[in-house]
This record gives structure tokens, C-alpha cells and sequence, in this order.
């Protein structure tokens, strides 16, 4: 009996501290697998200033996000492409929304480290990826089928790849008229992530495909290889990087974003002034992107 009194304290001093305990408010972002890293950093980081917040961060793609958005199941939309102008319409029915591009980006194309082909132009590359180019001896590298892997139908960067590379959108209307009905070799390996993307690669050779800049320098280094690109292939090859995306010498870049309602609360708000803050920015260029604070920057090349 005598222990009785001493366990029965410990309990009700502890009953009473965890009354006290708040439960952390959670700000949810889903979208973009190309922002996934580097927003989870931020979080992490606003997480730790502001101990009565917590930042879950999803995945599945910039069309996920958005559609999450749309059935208010997620606070923020991070998406590697703009709004397109039915989404647009349909945010608008849902009240005044927020759009802000946080980061820019460049869309590295990709090989197995071991390839020997070191460069690529854009109407190479569109036919490599419809299935037009099918062996490697065709761009100066060792004979043997080409193994294209691209992402699924979720994902902003194989939306932005398809439309301006494939479809050549960026070697003007005519091209893009004759193209804009291409689609991706039917023989194609499709992937979720650019982490499953990583390794496919790795795993052959002769595999080929794309992702966001930042993933394949720092993210995935050392599983695969990004190739230097030309848009006209009479022109200089450039290697992507912050510095060449920054001076709009390396030509396949866009805006990385995020979408909200503006009125879903303060702590959205705070967030947000967060990552556009000079620490938040700082974030993003550790990342391996180029920051979104800075107005003169204009990353895709004026057609």
C-alpha cells in the first residue's frame, strides 16, 4: 500500500504536463517530386523557429498537388510549372488563391555515369525520347538500344519536357505545330519520382531521361550524369547549373511554385514570407536551385 502513495503523484504530475502540451498545428505541402527535398529542408528549419508548427511534405507530382488543392486536402500546391489556364479557372471558383514562384530550376537530361556521349541538342533529344533514335551510335556513343525513361502523367517537369523539348515548342510555332500531337515513345519506362528515375539509370547503361536540375547534381550525384544541351545545336553546349540557368546561358529552365488560398490562415502566410525570406532563399540555393527573390532573373530564354 505505502508504494501506492509514491507511484500515484508520478502519475498525476504526469496527467498534469500533459494536459499543458499543445498539439502542433501542421502545414501540409504536396506536389512537385523535384521541390520534394528542398522543401522538406525548409520545413525542417521553420519547424525548428517555430516549435508550435510542424511541415509535412508529400509528393506524388505537381498534378497532385494541384488536384489536392482543389479538394482542399492540402494547404499548399508545390508544382515546376504554371497553372494552366483550366486550373486557373477552377482555383478561382475555390476563392483568391496565392501564386508564387519560390525557386527556379533547369531540367538536366540524363545518362548512366559511364555513357560516353557528353552532349545532346534539342532536336536530338525530341527524337530520342519519341522513339525516332533507338541506338546510341546515333549520337556518336557505343552501338545499342537506347532505353528512354521519363516520368508519369502527375509530374510538371514531363509536362514542361514534353511540351518545350519533345513537341520542340522552343524552336518556334512551326516546329511546335508539326510536334504538338508527339508523344513519348510507346516503349518508354515510366517512373513515379525522380528517386526510382536515379535508379533505373544506374541499373542500364543505355538508359536516358530528365529531371530537375538541382535532383541530379546534388540529390542523385554520382548515379547519374547530366548532359550539356543545346537548344539549336549550332550553339554553344552548356552544362547545367545555377550559374548557367542564372545568366540564361543553359536554355531548358523554368519557375518552381506554390500555389495557396489566401485565406486559409496566418500560419500559411508566415510560412510563405518564410521561404521568400533571406534564410528561406538561403535554403533554396543549398538545395541546388537558384533562388526566387531575385526579379531580373528570367530563366526561360524569350522565343
Amino acid at each position: 500500500m505505502k508504494s501506492n502513495f509514491i507511484i500515484l503523484p508520478a502519475i498525476l504530475a504526469a496527467i498534469l504536463l500533459g494536459g499543458n502540451c499543445k498539439p502542433k498545428e501542421t502545414i501540409t505541402i504536396t506536389g512537385s517530386e523535384t521541390m520534394h527535398v528542398m522543401l522538406q529542408m525548409i520545413g525542417l528549419e521553420y519547424a525548428r523557429k517555430h516549435s508550435g508548427i510542424q511541415v509535412a511534405v508529400h509528393g506524388g507530382g505537381s498534378i497532385e498537388g494541384i488536384e489536392k488543392l482543389f479538394q482542399s486536402k492540402t494547404d499548399i500546391a508545390a508544382a515546376s510549372r504554371p497553372l494552366t489556364e483550366s486550373e486557373l479557372k477552377e482555383l478561382d471558383s475555390k476563392g483568391k488563391f496565392e501564386s508564387l514562384a519560390v525557386a527556379y530550376d533547369g531540367i538536366a537530361i540524363v545518362v548512366h555515369p559511364s555513357n560516353p556521349v557528353k552532349k545532346i541538342d534539342l532536336e536530338t533529344a525530341s527524337k530520342v525520347f519519341s522513339g525516332e533514335i533507338v541506338d546510341w551510335s546515333k549520337l556518336g556513343g557505343k552501338p545499342g538500344k537506347i532505353s528512354v525513361v521519363i516520368r508519369n502523367d502527375k509530374s510538371g517537369t514531363a509536362a514542361y519536357f514534353e511540351t518545350h523539348v519533345l513537341q520542340q515548342k522552343d524552336l518556334g510555332s512551326k516546329n511546335y505545330e508539326s510536334r504538338k500531337n508527339l508523344d513519348y515513345s510507346k516503349e518508354a519506362k515510366v517512373v513515379a519520382d525522380n528517386d526510382t528515375m536515379a535508379a533505373a539509370i544506374e541499373s542500364d547503361p543505355n538508359s536516358i531521361g530528365f529531371m530537375g536540375m538541382g535532383s541530379a547534381l546534388y540529390e542523385n550525384k554520382g548515379r547519374v550524369r547530366a548532359l550539356e544541351y543545346s537548344r539549336s545545336g549550332k550553339e554553344s553546349y552548356v552544362t547545367p547549373s545555377i550559374e548557367n540557368v542564372y545568366n540564361r546561358k543553359y536554355e531548358l529552365s523554368r519557375g518552381l511554385y506554390l500555389f495557396y488560398l489566401s485565406d486559409h490562415g496566418q500560419k500559411i502566410d508566415d510560412f510563405v514570407t518564410f521561404v521568400t525570406s533571406e534564410d528561406g532563399q538561403k535554403i533554396i540555393l543549398k538545395s541546388g536551385y537558384l533562388r526566387g527573390s531575385l526579379p531580373t532573373v528570367e530563366v526561360e530564354a524569350q522565343k
